[in-house]
């Protein structure tokens, strides 16, 4: 990719990797949207235009944000990025305040809307709101990326070009986005000139061929082992769930097919409540335990989702979870390597003790069986062979057992700025793609910061269950 971002390190192929099509392909189902963002909170009332200078130095040195997606020939090519001749950054920029309820609720309420909205599939696939008119003199920003561009170590590298530690960081130079944008469309137009149509055509036309001397090797392999034949048939019948980042490696643990017997409806539509919970009790609480940190986190998580349940006479014997693996080994801008790893974990009366021995178990285990890229690397590209209407309706079907997903973000310990302000909170709406809810957790200073990114019509209480979370936190830190 272009030299201008290396000094960081990227992840900005020009094709996209058959995970990252697949969740282009599956984003044509609102249902399984699969973006995700950041909301952070900032002390004091940002300055519009400053913050612009530092947007736009983060666009001119990040060419994914200019770039609009190419569809490949016909299936058997994935899409690629090229940069966008018509790009507007006035179009992915917007500065509004609040109207109305300026509360954090009201926040809260209209960042779940701005998530819900779909992309202009035409032009890069990002969004960045400056939100001001926040009580107590508050500004918020919500940066809303598509999973295709990077998962969430990768967009908060991309974030660090505008989060910065030292509030007397220079503001950037201005810089003159259309006629790099005009430049860049010019060296793509040379490139495609040396290089014409043979070349592609030729990729189009080996594509089938590699796949079948892809089949052939599996079966050869079979031959020693028929157990493979098996496994391929447990991929493939699972594969819908790893479509809508809900998937685990291998078989599950044998606990049935139980889930909330409460949190049965699916929509489109979302909402957002944020939790924070004290970091230094939990690393604590995680200690005593002989636990880790998300260990208490997921602990927690499980004990309100029962205390919800109980409370409604609508007890649970399990939840069907998930989690996710991060399989990156850079720390570069940008990129996805993950896979999501589905786990069922017991929803019965059990001590603090003995859940979070429960929770370390089940994990475990499951962790255990992700190698490599996991199945979003491995499975994605047949899937992507597949006509998208079959994708995504498999997908919704094996989304829906789904109870809650979680993930734990990338974190910091340090002090951070935007536009010279301090930024006080961090929270991660997420992508819902078919489950219940989806749980993410970002450690920011001394403070675990989780954003519960709900389907109202499966949680149809969610401001109840948030509370019942909360309260089992303090309980579970109280008792560790």
């Amino acid at each position: 990719m272009s030299s201008e971002s290396q000094g960081r390190g990227s992840r900005f192929e020009r094709q996209m990797s058959p995970a990252e099509a697949l969740m282009w392909n599956i984003e044509k189902d609102p249902w399984l949207n699969p973006s995700g963002g950041s909301l952070s909170i900032i002390d004091g009332d940002v300055d519009g235009e400053v913050f612009e200078r530092w947007l736009r130095a983060a666009v001119a040195a990040l060419p994914r944000l200019r770039e609009r997606v190419m569809p490949g020939i016909g299936r058997y090519e994935r899409p690629t990025w090229a940069a966008d001749p018509e790009f507007d950054f006035r179009y992915h920029y917007r500065h509004v305040v609040l109207a109305g309820d300026r509360s954090e609720r009201g926040l809260l309420d209209y960042v779940a809307l701005a998530m819900q909205e779909p992309y202009d599939r035409t032009r890069p696939l990002w969004q960045v709101t400056l939100i001001g008119g926040l009580d107590g003199d508050r500004s918020a920003l919500l940066m809303k990326l598509h999973h295709s561009i990077a998962d969430g170590y990768g967009m908060a590298r991309m974030q660090e070009r505008f989060m910065v530690r030292d509030p007397d960081t220079p503001v950037p130079d201005e810089v003159d986005l259309d006629a790099l944008v005009a430049e860049t469309c010019a060296a793509e137009e040379r490139e495609r000139g040396r290089s014409g149509w043979s070349k592609r055509a030729v990729d189009v036309v080996a594509t089938p061929p590699k796949i079948g001397r892809a089949v052939m090797a599996r079966a050869s392999l079979a031959a020693a082992d028929p157990g493979i034949w098996l496994d391929t048939a447990e991929s493939a019948q699972k594969y819908g769930r790893m479509v809508a980042s809900q998937v685990q490696q291998g078989q599950d643990d044998g606990a049935g097919n139980a889930g909330s017997p409460l949190w049965t409806g699916r929509s489109r539509h979302r909402h957002l409540e944020i939790l924070r919970v004290p970091l230094g009790d939990v690393k604590r609480a995680a200690k005593a335990l002989d636990a880790s940190v998300n260990d208490v986190f997921m602990t927690g998580l499980i004990n309100g989702a029962v205390a919800h349940h109980e409370a409604r006479g609508r007890p649970a014997e399990a939840f069907n979870t998930s989690f996710v693996v991060s399989t990156r080994t850079d720390s570069a801008e940008g990129g996805n390597s993950f896979t999501p790893v589905r786990v069922q974990v017991p929803a019965g009366p059990m001590s603090v003790e003995d859940r979070v021995r429960a929770v370390q178990e089940r994990v475990g285990q499951q962790r255990s069986k992700v190698y490599g890229g996991g199945m979003m690397g491995g499975l994605a590209g047949v899937v992507n062979l597949l006509p998208t209407s079959l994708t995504t309706s498999t997908a919704r079907a094996q989304a829906a057992s789904i109870d809650f997903a979680t993930t734990n973000v990338r974190s910091t310990s340090k002090q951070l700025y935007i536009g010279g302000h301090e930024m006080t909170g961090i929270f991660a709406p997420g992508p819902v793609a078919g489950s219940a809810m989806i749980v993410a957790v970002i450690s920011y200073l001394d403070t675990m910061h989780l954003a519960m990114t709900i389907d109202p019509a499966a949680i149809t209480e969610p401001a109840a269950l948030r509370e019942d979370v909360e309260r089992a936190y303090e309980e579970l830190l109280a008792e560790a």
